[in-house]
């Protein structure tokens, strides 16, 4: 629960990021206190609006950018020694050692130095920055000469010195910082000495500072207090000093905004160790068997809900509250991976990330009139203020997604918390945002009536302007159904009326949002069977030396211009990837991998939020070895400066991203449901791990090993939740389920997902009219499960006829023909009522979805009921030796989704099938009554009654449900 750094690695940039402490309203970097002479703290309000001039401008473009200043540093001291000031920056400091106690809430340094005469000087200090108080900085110093006496004066004043041009500053991460020129202000009527007003630009500050010193002089100074003492060798002074902070903008600081209130420093740390005891109580962790993972992911942590903001007017910034990175700029980040961090571990917080953005809806209106747009909102892609402050629109404004990943969060909040008032108060946004999707896309007839997104850029920069790019079409699908959702519900509810009247929401244009979502264009490369990140993308060569441009300085975007990125093969993070690991869109697990391989061969990652997404897609697939480097580069991103730039501040996204990859990608976490459904996983590495989360008010522990998982109710109700798709109430006693064997389940196709058996009949009955063969319904009952050829022989044998070899063949190409004229009828309404649910669930459990049928036009039956993307494997009839009853198509099916017969459950509703998938040596479940399928493992009626819990029940021989059959050790005794 500490982070120790000694010597060289606990000064310096890095080190300031990194021993950072905040509480959302205010954050102090991590600075050694008798060095903090330049402005090293952040107020979300201190930021200043300039100008943004273009050669070549036009209408839209961002007219101005806001950037956050770093404010003069309430930690500084300085230091005279018998009327000598010590200068700290020629003095050798011999050893120092900085500890940030993440079960304290406390920084605590220690440094000794040897001063320019040889005399030796300890300076040490602790540093909190309370979480549940408002904008204050306390310290405890501690000044101890250890080889001589003196008298000596600790000045308190702040540390506002202009500090000079960095070597970074042409890195486009950091570009826009604005070097601080703070002017002390003269006192205001009022004011009293131990308060100091400072001013630059619009902002104005004011620092009320509390010192205590029982065993020396105090005394108010200008800007500050003194200290006087006597210290005789190794006497120590110890100096309380508590600094509150307020920021106004325009005007002065009214001092009403200051506690005044005197809290001593012991009291201070007591609070906050309950605060931060609290904290851990709902988000404890640990992974077993890897404890610099572990004490890596509890440091993140630990900074994410120190930066996480408590002011409304204000979101969480790339850096927080830890440095000047990105400007101090809000992005898409906060919603999509700070957001889901907090609201299951803090939803405060996350609610207060909501009300932002639903403050800032006029600004967002506002940009979308600028952009052109009629009607609709567009919220900015870096912003503080809630105007556009990105003066590059082809990788800012042009990332229309932010819209979706607002509405995404919105919806992430009110399914944790169940706040259904605060839903309501963000439907105007919700509406408003929505609009946006049918400014900017149209139902393309060229590809079917599918609804089609032009002109965006996605998360992935290197690729800008693109038309139908993958994560914009899946984030504004979900975005459309729940805003049309949203708007039904409201109907319902008449005290929240008011949310629809007001952005003049009628049928119609609901009606065209669930148009558009159940229409989305997210398509699939027919060759390479993946989902292309964009219509262009595919198709465009890959960039020259890639492999050695991965091994470069820096990212890409510091070494090419942008439209050598642009017009390349080439990925800054994976757009598919972060939509799949998002839930955003339902895909077979063979095209998941595939994804997955596809795009890590030209994804940079120098983004360091795509390590989430591709550390969350590879634990859930599976990819053990991949998902640990991935989770190991966000976890030590900062902590090992693996990007170069933690001297920026650290980098909020990723580090709320550790925590996702252990809970929604080692434990297959996934919130897209009506409850929390688990698919835990445990690497060989570890021999397990931990973690908690809140929902609903309750919170539980979710705990893994290799065998499996138990959950157990902390607090609050019990909770309904799902593990590998088996429902699970968590109460105080721990419940432990074991990971199911089960890997696959193949699907018969006819009288199970679909029936064509009527369109088969009146195919084989017009056959026999037409060839004067006796045939009726009462015949046409052998026929079920058997093939083509298989069927017709029987019809010959009951009419009692024979035809020749030739003759044979082109009947069975007459009732192909047949057959397929009917079909063309065909749409998805010809699909079984729950199909498609279960499809879902079993994707969430992780489990391929195969397709084993007799029936030779299989694959043209699925596309027109539109499922042909649902199988990871569907196997071809024709390519098979024998027929069922024979167990050849299983087999082959299991083997085409790369699993082992005994990992697959069949499903059919033929006893030929049944009789299949048993010599095959799997579980059988049939589709009908115990009467038409005696030999199945397990019977229900229809297959929409049919579950993923009631599959793995099957698996694991468990009572069957009420009104279903199950029977085990029975013996298959027709041959095969």
């Amino acid at each position: 629960m500490r982070l120790v750094r000694r010597g060289a690695d606990a000064v310096g940039d890095q080190a300031a990021a990194l021993f950072a402490l905040a509480n959302g309203l205010v954050g102090v970097e991590g600075t050694i206190d008798e060095m903090a002479s330049g402005p090293g703290a952040y107020l979300p309000d201190a930021y200043v609006s300039r100008p943004i001039t273009y050669h070549e401008s036009f209408p839209g473009y961002a007219a101005a950018t806001d950037t956050r200043i770093a404010c003069p540093s309430p930690v500084l001291l300085r230091l005279h020694i018998d009327g000598q000031p010590v200068d700290f920056d020629t003095a050798e400091l011999v050893d120092t050692e900085s500890t940030l106690d993440l079960a304290s809430g406390q920084l605590q340094r220690v440094s000794r130095w040897r001063l320019a005469d040889g005399r030796t000087l300890e300076m040490a200090a602790d540093r909190i920055v309370p979480l549940s108080d408002d904008a204050c900085v306390a310290s405890r110093l501690r000044i101890r000469p250890i080889d001589f006496a003196g008298s000596f004066q600790a000045w308190l004043t702040f540390g506002a010195n202009v500090s000079i041009a960095g070597a970074n500053d042409d890195d486009p991460r950091i570009s826009g910082r604005l070097r601080s020129r703070w002017t002390i202000m003269p006192p205001l009527p009022g004011d009293t000495p131990s308060v100091t007003r400072f001013a630059q630009d619009a902002v104005e500050l004011a620092y009320r500072q509390h010192v205590a010193c029982p065993t020396a002089q105090v005394a108010a100074v200008h800007a500050g207090h003194v200290v006087r003492s006597e210290l005789g060798v190794g006497g120590i002074l110890t100096i309380d000093r508590v600094v509150a902070l307020a920021c106004a903008r325009g005007r002065p600081v009214d001092l009403a905004a200051l506690s005044d209130t005197v809290v001593g420093f012991d009291a201070i740390a007591e609070s906050q160790s309950a605060t931060v005891r609290a904290l851990w109580d709902r988000a404890a962790f640990a992974v077993d068997g890897d404890e610099t993972l572990t004490a890596a992911l509890r440091f993140d942590l630990f900074q994410l809900h120190q930066s996480a903001s408590r002011d409304p007017n204000h979101g969480i910034g790339a850096k927080g509250l830890t440095g000047e990175g990105y400007e101090g700029h809000y992005f898409w980040d906060a919603e999509t991976f700070m957001l889901p961090a907090l609201v299951l571990q803090a939803p405060g917080s996350a609610r207060i990330l909501l009300a932002y953005r639903i403050g800032k809806l006029d600004r967002a209106l506002a940009h979308a009139r600028a952009m052109g747009h009629a009607r609709g909102a567009l919220y900015p892609w870096r912003t503080i203020a809630g105007d556009e402050c990105s003066s590059h629109y082809p990788t800012g404004s042009a990332q229309y997604h932010i819209n979706g990943d607002i509405a995404y969060a919105l919806a992430l909040y009110v399914a944790a918390t169940g706040d259904e008032a605060f839903r309501a108060e963000a439907a105007a946004m919700l509406f408003e945002t929505a609009r946006m999707w049918m400014e900017i896309g149209a139902f393309d007839a060229r590809r079917g009536g599918a609804f089609c997104i032009h002109g965006v850029t996605g998360p992935d920069e290197y690729s800008a302007l693109v038309d139908n790019d993958f994560y914009t079409n899946a984030i504004a699908r979900r975005h459309l159904a729940y805003a049309a959702d949203t708007a039904d519900w409201l109907r319902g509810h008449p005290e929240f009326g008011a949310a629809v009247a007001a952005v003049g929401l009628d049928d119609a244009e609901v009606a065209s949002w669930r148009k558009a979502a159940e229409a989305m264009w997210l398509s699939v490369d027919p060759a390479l069977d993946i989902n292309p990140q964009d219509d262009a993308f595919l198709g465009r060569p890959e960039l020259p030396g890639l492999a050695d441009a991965f091994r470069g300085d820096g990212p890409l975007l510091m070494r090419y211009h942008p439209m050598i990125l642009f017009r390349h093969q080439v990925a800054k993070q994976g757009n598919v990837i972060q939509a799949m690991a998002m839930d955003l869109v339902e895909t077979p697990l063979s095209r998941q991998r595939r994804n997955f391989d596809y795009y890590s061969r030209v994804t940079t990652h120098d983004s360091t939020l795509s390590s989430v997404s591709f550390a969350i897609a590879a634990a859930r697939l599976g990819n053990d070895a991949a998902a640990l480097d991935f989770h190991r580069e966000c976890a030590f991103v900062d902590l090992e400066n693996r990007h170069g730039n933690t001297s920026h501040g650290l980098h909020m996204a990723a580090l709320a991203g550790s925590w996702l990859i252990l809970a929604q990608g080692w434990g297959g976490l996934r919130l897209d449901g009506a409850v929390p459904a688990f698919r835990p996983r445990c690497p060989a590495a570890w021999s397990g791990y931990r973690f908690r989360l809140e929902w609903r008010g309750s919170v539980i522990e979710v705990a893994a090993d290799a065998g499996g998982c138990s959950y157990r109710l902390l607090s609050g109700a019990p909770l309904d939740i799902l593990d590998h798709g088996r429902p699970l109430l968590v109460g105080r006693d721990p419940v432990v389920l074991h990971r199911p064997g089960l890997k696959g389940v193949i699907f018969d196709l006819d009288g199970v997902l679909t029936d064509t058996a009527e369109d088969h009949y009146q195919a084989w009955q017009a056959l026999a009219d037409a060839h004067g063969l006796g045939f009726d319904r009462e015949a046409n009952h052998r026929l079920k499960g058997v093939d083509r050829a298989g069927s017709l022989r029987l019809i010959l044998e009951h009419a009692g006829a024979v035809v020749d070899p030739e003759r044979f063949e082109a009947m069975l190409v007459e009732k192909n023909d047949l057959y397929r004229a009917r079909l063309s009828a065909y749409s998805p309404a010809n699909l079984f009522p729950g199909v498609l649910p279960l499809f879902d669930g079993l994707r969430a459990a992780g489990l391929r979805i195969g397709l084993a049928s007799a029936s030779r036009n299989a694959g043209d039956v699925v596309r027109l009921l539109g499922i042909a993307d649902q199988f990871d494997f569907i196997a071809d009839a024709g390519a098979v030796a024998n027929t069922k009853p024979a167990p050849d198509i299983f087999l082959a099916c299991a083997a085409g989704m790369g699993l082992s017969p005994d990992q697959c459950i069949g499903v059919e509703d033929a006893r030929a099938g049944i009789s299949a998938i048993h010599a095959a040596g799997m579980v059988a479940i049939g589709i009908g009554s115990e009467e038409a399928l005696p030999d199945a493992d397990l019977n229900v009626p229809a297959i929409g009654q049919l579950t993923v819990a009631m599959i793995l029940s099957s698996e694991r021989d468990a009572a069957p449900p009420a009104g279903l059959s199950t029977r085990q050790d029975k013996v298959e005794d027709i041959s095969c």
